[in-house]
């Protein structure tokens, strides 16, 4: 085991306050005024913290995206789990969305024993293999060509009749373009019902942020959905809206016409019927489920459903004894789920890991939204930290997802107001924050919300900077990725812009300064610069610092 010490700087020992570190989620560098929330909004503070950070030379901008945090291409948005591992990492590591993408393009997927052993349980068992995912090419949760090879694989294993359960995305691609997703996959399934051995399928769905994708224990009734409308065939009906159909595309266009703004993430569950209008995709006993999202945050619960027998956060109008597998362990912690086929990556020597090494106090705060990110995340893919006597966290919890657009504040002064309690104790060297609005309220598309977001982050970072320059501290400003300043028709994804960089300390005394020469910063250099401001060198694995000192 690598020894974690860490070695001192021999000209700076740090400042004799704390080191906060202020995460503004979702809030990225956009020079355009056109539908950016940001630049829409009152952010007197930022901005003037901004400019005194340039005047200083203690600010730059970051790459949040892309091969920069992980992904396998540059066109890829950054997200919350890649942003939250490259910070806390140090580095750049391989992300669950690769390791994926590798395995079934590759065949290596379809080569091993678990899969196998799924091909013989269904061939002895003449059940129906079922596909749960969330149908898109976002690249934060799943990707549709990933789907695509499951699909091919299935049929080249010979298993005869798949269904595939979708969940509609809206969130990380545009808010009304399920039906493109929906038309390639049926082009995909027509292609392999050419052969009329096979019977492949689309059996139900809805809108990932209404059915099934909840996270973090936040709301059970939108795992409820999902388990009524995959396993039951028991959609929700309302009024002029019965929630069986005989397409998915029907579906999507009746509740469309029903709210015509409405976005894909919270579209009502449907389920597809035959013509004797009987559900086609109701699950069995013996039936076997893969759960294809790569990403873990909102598929621990749904995979919880069906591998705890003893499962009572609802109530379950069918239970058959399914064969259960996640394209991934979810969880590591308490093993989610039972059988999967990809281990994720495991990040070793983290940043948390050094500072427990020094024994440095450390302390973190996110509502429930984020908290995964500024812990799980954070710590590389963690449930424990390595030292939790040392290492303390507070969730604040959030109001359901389907409020956010009509609270833009979310818990951010509530964190705020904790975090400022904690300070004022003076129990912790290294403090870090994530205010969740810019992200979450982006999501959303509602321009005027996302402005009050950007608001309500740029008060709640006023306060917490003030205060750190009383405590003789550093305050580092910086974000994962961008959402909330393009907002272009309604966007509700994420962006591929840079996120800010501004230390604010105010006992500086010009003794370091920004590393212009650095080629493309990223959030895998944040690691190695906060080990700098505490006084300390960075390890080898880690990235360079953005920082460099007066000789």
């Amino acid at each position: 085991m690598k020894n974690l010490n860490l070695q001192p700087l021999e000209k700076f020992d740090g400042r004799s306050g704390p080191l906060l570190l202020i995460i503004m989620d979702g809030i990225g560098i956009n020079k355009s005024s056109a539908y950016n929330a940001l630049k829409a909004a009152n952010t007197e503070y930022l901005d003037k913290l901004i400019m005194h950070a340039k005047d200083q030379n203690l600010y730059t901008e970051l790459k949040a995206h892309g091969t920069f945090v992980g992904l396998p291409s540059d066109d890829l948005m950054g997200n919350s789990e890649v942003g939250h591992n490259a910070i806390g990492a140090g580095r750049i590591v391989e992300q669950r969305s690769t390791i994926t993408k590798k395995a079934i393009e590759s065949g290596k997927l379809f080569k091993v024993e678990k899969w196998n052993k799924l091909v013989s349980h269904i061939e002895n068992n003449e059940s129906i293999l079922h596909f749960i995912g969330l149908l898109s090419d976002g690249y934060v949760h799943s990707h549709i060509s990933h789907l695509f090879g499951l699909l091919k694989g299935a049929r080249s294993s010979n298993i005869q009749k798949v269904r595939v359960h979708i969940l509609l995305d809206g969130r990380d691609v545009p808010p009304q373009s399920a039906l493109k997703y929906v038309e390639q996959l049926n082009e995909q399934l027509n292609k392999i019902n050419e052969n009329t051995e096979f019977d492949y399928k689309i059996a139900s769905g809805g809108g990932r942020m209404h059915v099934t994708m909840d996270r973090y224990f936040s709301d059970w009734n939108v795992v409820k959905r999902g388990w009524q409308a995959h396993v039951c065939g028991i959609p929700e009906r309302k009024e002029n809206y019965s929630g069986f159909f005989y397409s998915a595309e029907s579906a999507i266009m009746q509740a469309r016409a029903n709210d015509p703004d409405i976005s894909d993430q919270y579209l009502p569950s449907f389920v597809i019927i035959d013509e004797n209008n009987k559900p086609i995709g109701k699950m069995n006993d013996k039936d076997a489920v893969i759960f294809f999202n790569f990403r873990g945050d909102r598929a621990i619960e749904i995979s919880k459903a069906f591998d705890e027998s003893n499962f009572s956060e609802f109530e379950k109008d069918c239970n058959p004894n399914v064969y259960y597998y996640g394209m991934m362990l979810y969880d590591d912690k308490l093993n989610i789920p039972k059988n999967y086929f990809l281990e994720p990556p495991k990040i070793e020597n983290t940043l948390t890991s050094y500072l427990c090494a020094e024994k440095i106090p450390q302390f973190s705060i996110a509502e429930t939204h984020k908290f995964g990110h500024i812990k799980y995340f954070f710590l590389g893919n963690r449930d424990q930290s390595p030292c939790p006597d040392l290492d303390n966290y507070v969730e604040i919890k959030s109001d359901p997802s389907e409020e956010i657009e009509f609270k833009p504040q979310m818990k951010a002064f509530e964190v705020k107001n904790k975090l400022l309690e904690i300070l004022n104790q003076g129990n912790y060297k290294f403090l870090r924050v994530n205010f969740a609005n810019g992200d979450m309220v982006g999501h959303t598309g509602n321009f005027q919300s996302a402005k009050i977001a950007a608001e309500t982050v740029n008060d709640c970072v006023k306060e917490l900077a003030e205060r750190m320059k009383e405590l003789g501290g550093i305050t580092i400003v910086t974000a994962d990725h961008g959402n909330l300043e393009n907002m272009d028709a309604f966007e509700t994804s994420h962006t591929l812009n840079k996120v800010i960089f501004a230390i604010v300390d105010s006992k500086f005394h010009n003794e370091y300064k920004i590393n212009n020469n650095l080629e493309k910063p990223g959030l895998g250099n944040i690691a190695a610069t906060i080990l700098n401001i505490l006084g300390y060198e960075k390890p080898s694995e880690f990235l360079p610092s953005l920082i460099t000192f007066k000789k």
